[in-house]
């Protein structure tokens, strides 16, 4: 057996694995095995513990929590936040100062060292989870079953990565691992985004709680409609399904009968009949409600064949593939068919484990549980399904084909000053998450003290946007800057994550611009906030180091409420303040002679035009939104005509070039003509 593992990366950042790994109290050692293909690594662990004579006295096995463990040293290291598990249901991040600060149940360890990044990454394979925690020089991994009687094990349970781009390095440990085991499928990049999530939505959730009804959702959707805010589909969460409340344990299919006197299908068909909604989802409990389905209820009679009957007394969906489909497929059939429901929202995943400690293992409890879900929500609602409190690991690495998931802990919009963990979970979650979902940045108020902040951070999300506000309390201001007219949202076309010079400082503690970053086309979006507890002014700025890929050529920049206009150099930078609590959104293009920027109001201007030609002396646009369309131009327009009739315009110094505007209404057909400067075409497009 070697003596050790060395993995050098670039400037010299290093990984030191032992030969082995141990377990605690027992001569037991697992055999390090590692594989590298490039700038990127998996390490398995193979070992056994033979039986003891006589064969038929007792035994040693592994614990089902502590399992093996061995000491991982980093050398050269100079900067780390770690991803950790500080809920049974959610991860969130943390901002050691050292190694021995890591805390446990570590998911994501990101390091830097000079130029180069390095992931480090916990994984759960097929049985086993592993988690990260500190250590005097680095790191100690933790391989456990969460099983008794275990006297085996030969499993994944790490990966790393390392190079100049932290966020290739986060998807590299990941696909490394996902190309090992034959699941490059589960990449999010290679999962299919839900169409109806394309759209604006509503939750019941914040709105009424455990309080929702058949007349309370009319009532809001009713008020959506005079506002002529367009949302698209409505989401019924916790709190209409026919359960025990007190026990915590399904007693049917449907709804409540109290809440919904007429059964949840009339409920749905008025929703969309007379209020428009394309779709309606409901909520439902992984275990079917909080604490599994009520003994010889009618949802246990129609449910059973898909059931166990844990020891404790409790019946939850069983951990194996088949029955746990046929749990779910029974459910979702009904819901799909007798009640018009189109997706589901799936809570409290991380159960699984939790209910299985010390029978199943992680990777095969969960594994089965989720095949046996993701297949009846692939079968009745085309994998429209948003999955929620599942951020174990054990959930992570075993969704076969469900794209959606919740990223963070609940908004929860009584808690004062409550955006600060929410926008922190979200931004740093995405780096390991996001490598597998499209990430749910959770519902928000549109008329709340941080309407602006919240607003402005699901736009820079990637994923669904819904708001969840009380009847009569819904301001239109903060939710039509992020879609258009038809309800369809102006989505980014990857995750939100934290800016390069933000990955490793907390924005609460130390203050400062908090900055997250998405592309949007051929353009970036930017967000920056201003959440350190200090509760002062802080200046920010805008470089090009801030995003890999940004460098080699110039940026325009334009902010959306301050019509800040600027270009991004090599050699300059932007530099703005802003006030407590306060956030800006901006977008960024790449710098030509010609470069529409979109209806201004929005918060991705872009969103709103579709090029339709380009000649020597003119660009025309399609515009779908009506409100003030903008442009940089190095070359002076001649005429502007908006649906073929002259516009007048106005004009600005900015960025060293010439930024228009014009104001138009929607669906216009926009052509800037220019002053035909040589015959080439050359000062068009760029």
């Amino acid at each position: 057996m070697r003596e050790q593992y060395f993995v050098r990366t670039d400037d010299n950042m290093s990984l030191i694995f032992p030969a082995g790994f141990t377990a605690e109290d027992l001569r037991f050692t697992a055999e390090v095995q590692l594989e590298q293909k490039g700038q990127a690594g998996v390490v398995s662990i193979r070992g056994r513990q033979e039986p003891k004579a006589p064969f038929f006295g007792r035994q040693e096995y592994l614990d089902a929590g502590k399992g093996v463990s061995c000491t991982v040293q980093i050398v050269g290291a100079e900067r780390m936040t770690a991803v950790y598990q500080h809920k049974d249901w959610w991860i969130r991040p943390a901002f050691p100062g050292s190694f021995a600060e890591i805390p446990e149940r570590t998911q994501l360890l990101l390091l830097k060292g000079g130029e180069t990044y390095l992931a480090v990454l916990a994984v759960c394979g097929r049985e086993y989870r592993t988690d990260l925690s500190g250590a005097e020089d680095g790191i100690c991994v933790t391989t456990a079953s969460n099983c008794g009687g275990r006297n085996a094990l030969d499993d994944v349970c790490l990966s790393y990565a390392w190079g100049e781009d932290p966020y290739q390095c986060c998807e590299k440990a990941v696909l490394c691992v996902l190309e090992l085991t034959g699941r490059t499928a589960m990449l999010r990049r290679n999962r299919r985004y839900p169409a109806m999530f394309e759209k604006l939505g509503w939750c019941s959730w914040d709105a009424f709680y455990h309080k929702v009804s058949a007349q309370g959702i009319c009532d809001k959707l009713a008020e959506l409609q005079e506002k002529q805010v367009p949302v698209k589909w409505a989401l019924i969460d916790d709190g209409w399904l026919d359960a025990d409340y007190d026990r915590q344990v399904l007693l049917g299919l449907d709804a409540a009968r109290d809440k919904f006197p007429q059964g949840l299908g009339q409920c749905v068909r008025r929703m969309k009949q007379e209020f428009g909604m394309e779709q309606v989802g409901v909520w439902h409990a992984v275990m079917g409600y909080w604490n599994g389905v009520q003994d010889k209820s009618q949802a246990h009679t129609a449910l059973e064949e898909g059931c166990e009957r844990l020891p404790d007394g409790r019946i939850v969906p069983a951990a194996e593939a088949g029955k746990a489909f046929r749990f779910y497929d029974v459910w979702h059939e009904y819901l799909r068919n007798r009640c018009g429901i189109d997706f589901v929202k799936v809570d409290g995943q991380s159960a699984i484990s939790l209910f299985h400690a010390g029978r199943r293992a992680y990777g095969r409890a969960s594994a089965a549980v989720q095949t046996g879900l993701n297949a009846s929500a692939a079968l009745h609602f085309d994998n429209a399904v948003i999955n929620c409190m599942g951020m174990a690991s054990e959930d992570m690495w075993n969704r076969p084909s469900s794209a959606v998931s919740r990223s963070s802990d609940d908004f929860v919009p009584e808690v004062a000053h409550g955006f600060r963990e929410h926008a922190v979970q979200n931004a740093f979650n995405s780096l390991l998450q996001g490598q597998f979902y499209w990430n749910d940045w959770d519902m928000f108020w549109s008329d709340h003290a941080e309407n602006w902040q919240n607003a402005v951070l699901r736009a820079v999300s990637g994923g669904p946007v819904y708001t969840s506000d009380p009847v009569g309390r819904t301001d239109p201001a903060y939710i039509l800057p992020l879609i258009r007219k038809d309800g369809t949202v102006i989505r980014c076309e990857d995750i939100g994550t934290p800016t390069c010079d933000c990955l490793f400082e907390d924005p609460v503690k130390k203050g400062g611009a908090f900055k997250l970053f998405n592309r949007y086309k051929n353009g970036y979006v930017v967000a920056v906030f201003n959440i350190g507890e200090a509760q002062k002014q802080c200046g920010a700025r805008l470089r090009i180091s801030d995003i890999p890929g940004l460098g080699g050529r110039d940026w325009y920049v334009c902010g959306h409420r301050s019509r800040a206009l600027a270009c991004l150099t090599e050699k300059t930078d932007y530099t703005f303040t802003l006030d407590q609590n306060d956030a800006e959104i901006f977008l960024l293009l790449p710098a030509g002679d010609v470069c529409p920027v979109g209806i201004l109001e929005k918060f991705i201007p872009a969103g709103c035009i579709t090029p339709a030609y380009e000649r020597d002396d003119r660009l025309a646009l399609k515009v779908s939104d009506a409100g003030t369309f903008g442009l940089f131009t190095r070359v002076r327009p001649r005429e502007i005509l908006i649906d073929g009739r002259a516009a007048a315009w106005a004009e600005q110094e900015a960025a060293g070039t010439r930024f228009v505007t014009v104001s138009c209404a929607a669906d216009a057909f926009i052509e800037i003509i220019y002053v035909k400067q040589n015959s080439s075409g050359s000062h068009v497009g760029g």
